[in-house]
């Protein structure tokens, strides 16, 4: 459940992403290509053989190992394109990693003040009010507007709906309740429980970086099925990186306050921007 609040993406200012949009339409083009390997096979007969499972699957294996070679390079594109690596982690490019960055750091704090405080007082003391009246899903339609600086760019658009991920996660985890809900985040700020969150986080708002930007331009120029697959692909493949990377980093006790906090932050993202990118 969780909001369903309608997030509009803004196209003011976009730099040239000619790189990145190529390699997302090579992308496209091997799903494509996969899509019509696997019709050729299902229209041929006498087909059970040997020799002709192997080339089959020679061939969809040289279009996988393609595939990721693009996913690379447009992770990589984008990365350039906004303005490099140490620009992107430290929250300086405006394109994107700014926004990202703010919103990361309000889950951070949102989360520990209520491990520290209460529910409750943390809705009040960042101006949100109690909890009188309140069902889950109204706390955290409140939590995705105080999180979100607006939605006027991509940036923006797509911290907002890794925001907007994260919350409905951690909502579907409470059951809809409150209690349970404010045991949960007090419990995800011990351990790596909070690391995990910001994982997710990293990895839904880089995948909307791509989407917002290439969807549309991929549906209209090969069809709506492609384009569904393709950035299935695509969100599965940075999604899946992300929790191996968590999965390999060590349980250690955090201090989420302050400096330490955000260097924690910091340190996640580059090791996901690492990991994606083609020289890692």
């Amino acid at each position: 459940m969780g909001t369903t609040q309608r997030i509009v993406p803004g196209v003011t200012g976009e730099p040239n992403w000619a790189d990145l949009s190529r390699s997302i339409t090579h992308i496209s083009k091997t799903v494509e290509k996969e899509k019509e390997l696997e019709q050729k096979e299902n229209d041929q007969e006498d087909t059970d053989t040997e020799q002709h499972a192997t080339a089959y699957a020679t061939a969809v294996a040289k279009l996988t190992e393609r595939r990721k070679k693009h996913l690379k390079t447009a992770f990589d594109s984008l990365i350039r394109a906004s303005g490099g690596r140490e620009s992107v982690k430290k929250g300086r490019s405006r394109s994107f990693g700014s926004a990202g960055r703010k919103s990361a750091s309000r889950l951070v704090g949102f989360v520990t003040g209520v491990a520290n405080h209460g529910l409750e007082e943390q809705l009040k003391s960042i101006g949100l009010g109690d909890l009188t009246g309140k069902r889950l899903s109204d706390v955290i339609d409140l939590l995705l507007n105080y999180s979100s600086e607006s939605s006027a760019g991509m940036d923006d658009t797509a911290a907002n709906k890794a925001m907007l991920e994260v919350l409905n996660q951690l909502s579907e985890q409470a059951d809809n309740d409150l209690g349970k809900f404010e045991e949960l985040l007090a419990d995800y700020a011990e351990g790596k429980g909070l690391a995990d969150l910001l994982c997710r986080f990293w990895g839904v708002y880089i995948f909307e970086h791509l989407s917002q930007r290439f969807q549309e331009k991929i549906r209209q120029t090969k069809g709506e099925e492609v384009s569904q697959e393709t950035f299935q692909i695509i969100r599965d493949d940075i999604i899946g990186q992300v929790e191996v990377l968590n999965d390999r980093r060590p349980v250690a006790t955090i201090n989420w306050q302050g400096t330490e906090g955000e260097n924690q932050i910091e340190s996640i993202f580059e090791s996901i921007i690492n990991i994606i990118c083609d020289d890692h």
